[in-house]
């Protein structure tokens, strides 16, 4: 790993334990399949790891603030910088066999990385698969201004092309823009 500075580890550690909570909050309520974008990871493969890996740790009860506990929640997981992009797709051994959960998905992490990087801009290309097995994608993306590759912007495309495909697998709730449930304030309700 690089050098970096015990503040610089310190911060993308918290930010993966935090995220994992946020992650795992949101399956607690049904949402098993999710995306997160980190920053202090600065588009960098071995920060992203490291904050993913405290994303999946086993929450301490004992600790003054929880973190972590996203083990079981399918993921991809962005960090862009000026310079490179980085993204790592986990998924549980037991959503890659239909019979191994109780929803039955079966889709691998390859499956998923590569409905997300269908879009990428410029040249279409630059997408680097550094480790890619059914549970676990690891994929660096670098700029290259004359092909027209942008981290920032191929970021932002693999978060939609993500979310879209989510969306076809019915693995996110689809949008319910309907007026069918209303909520009023005290003021919409006289004698209340």
């Amino acid at each position: 790993m690089t050098d970096y500075s015990e503040k610089k580890l310190k911060a993308v550690k918290k930010e993966g334990g935090k995220k994992g909570q946020d992650l795992s909050g949101m399956a607690a309520m049904g949402t098993l399949f999710q995306q997160a974008v980190l920053t202090e990871s600065d588009g960098k493969l071995d920060l992203l790891e490291m904050a993913l890996a405290e994303m999946n740790k086993e929450v301490d009860p004992e600790a003054e603030e929880r973190r972590g506990g996203a083990g079981e929640v399918a993921k991809i997981v962005l960090s862009a910088s000026d310079d490179t992009f980085a993204c790592i797709v986990h998924v549980p051994e037991m959503y890659t066999v239909a019979d191994k959960n109780e929803r039955g998905y079966a889709f691998t992490a390859k499956e998923w990385a590569e409905a997300a990087f269908a879009t990428l801009p410029g040249d279409g290309k630059g997408a680097e698969y550094v480790e890619d097995s059914t549970t676990l994608v690891k994929i660096v993306y670098k700029k290259d201004a004359e092909a027209g590759r942008y981290p920032g912007k191929a970021k932002d495309n693999v978060s939609g092309a993500s979310f879209a495909w989510l969306r076809t697998k019915a693995l996110v709730p689809a949008d319910d823009d309907s007026d069918d449930e209303m909520v009023f304030g005290d003021d919409d309700m006289p004698g209340i």
